[in-house]
């Protein structure tokens, strides 16, 4: 092992990697701030991970059911999903005006509670009526609150807890007529693996069975197992077989708790969807796109969205700089450094990913709001 691979390893060892989530925990926590303070009563930011014990029954065995065949094929060529924490003026808006890009919308209204219950509710009736006119489809995600990997062990482990489960999320896309459901249960354990492959292929199933979607969020890796927790936890090739939509988050390379550098490098991005090739078909592949960036003091990261690092820029006026992967950059006095992705980057990743990978289902973008308004003309322009 190299200089370079050996530090790699060290930045994305297992305490680092547990932050990944920084820029979708970070982002969520600070648009409900602004619109809902009264939620965040004693909570804190993003940090360590508390493990909670979790006694496990003995291994379930594992029977692939049988899957019913996949809702209708979506329209061929890349296509731009889009995970959407809140749907306010301004995300309708961008989603009426660039409806010819955008073929799915994913709300975040729903998270996996303690008891195993699915928590939450439609926040937009309106909202969801205007992406269903503009002809985009609507699949909510649920989340493990807090990326707690308890709540979802306490469920894969047990056969009669998956299956209410699976019940209970079907009834929910059923209820309000949702096109599908977005599975994202992050920063799971390693001896998840089987049986989380097991609840994805179930709930595949179910939701096939009644004409349905199911998309899934998982975590980035360039081989088998990975190199932590999280991916080792997610079984590629029998994710990939069950599911419609398989979205690679490729973010977070550096993130909130490494050394300042860039979110996404192209040729880390490359190598996993090289990987990802060789385990399933690229045409259920969604390259994850950030949309957002860092502020580092030393190791410590702030995600930001654009608005904010435009502000900064405004206000500090630094000498603005861009790396090999495109990615913009920039030092401020305080000797903070700021990394973020804007219209540029987005043209850069695009020209040189979707030419190396053409056969790609398309994007998913975190997140829908916290964009360089500039990215959907580049969008369009890219992959259109």
């Amino acid at each position: 092992m190299d200089t370079a691979q050996r530090a790699t390893v060290a930045r994305h060892s297992p305490f680092a990697i547990r932050h990944l989530p920084f820029a979708r925990f970070d982002y969520i926590l600070w648009l409900f701030l602004l619109v809902v303070p009264a939620l965040l009563t004693g909570c804190g930011s993003a940090s360590a991970p508390v493990t909670v014990p979790v006694t496990l029954p003995a291994p379930t065995p594992t029977t692939v059911p049988t899957l019913a065949p996949s809702p209708t094929p979506q329209p061929a060529g890349p296509e731009v999903t889009i995970w959407a924490p809140l749907f306010s003026v301004l995300e309708q808006n961008t989603v009426t005006e660039n409806a010819d890009l955008i073929g799915e919308i994913n709300f975040f209204w729903y998270e996996l509670a303690r008891d195993g219950s699915i928590k939450g509710a439609v926040q937009s009736q309106y909202g969801m009526d205007l992406a269903r006119s503009a002809g985009v489809r609507i699949v909510p995600s649920i989340l493990n609150g807090g990326f707690d990997r308890a709540r979802v062990a306490e469920i894969i482990h047990d056969p009669a807890r998956r299956a209410q489960h699976i019940k209970a999320i079907l009834a929910l896309v059923m209820e309000n007529n949702f096109d599908g459901i977005d599975i994202d249960y992050e920063s799971l354990y390693p001896e998840d693996r089987d049986n989380f492959s097991l609840f994805i292929e179930e709930l595949a199933a179910a939701l096939h069975a009644e004409d349905k979607l199911l998309s899934m969020a998982v975590h980035a890796k360039t081989e088998e197992p990975g190199n932590w927790g999280g991916p080792q936890a997610q079984d590629w090739v029998r994710l990939g077989a069950a599911v419609d939509e398989f979205k690679i988050m490729v973010y977070d390379y550096h993130n909130g708790a490494s050394e300042a550098g860039p979110i996404a490098p192209l040729a880390w991005a490359d190598d996993v969807l090289t990987f990802a090739a060789t385990q399933l078909p690229p045409q259920k592949t969604y390259l994850g796109v950030p949309v957002y960036g860092y502020r580092w003091t030393g190791s410590r990261g702030e995600s930001l969205i654009w608005r904010q690092v435009n502000k900064l820029i405004e206000q500090s006026a630094p000498i603005l700089q861009r790396d090999e992967n495109g990615e913009a950059w920039f030092t401020l006095d305080t000797g903070q450094t700021v990394y973020y992705h804007d219209a540029e980057s987005m043209r850069v990743r695009l020209q040189t990913l979707l030419t190396a990978h053409p056969d790609l289902a398309g994007i998913s973008i975190w997140s829908l709001g916290g964009e360089d308004p500039a990215i959907w003309p580049t969008i369009r322009q890219e992959m259109h």
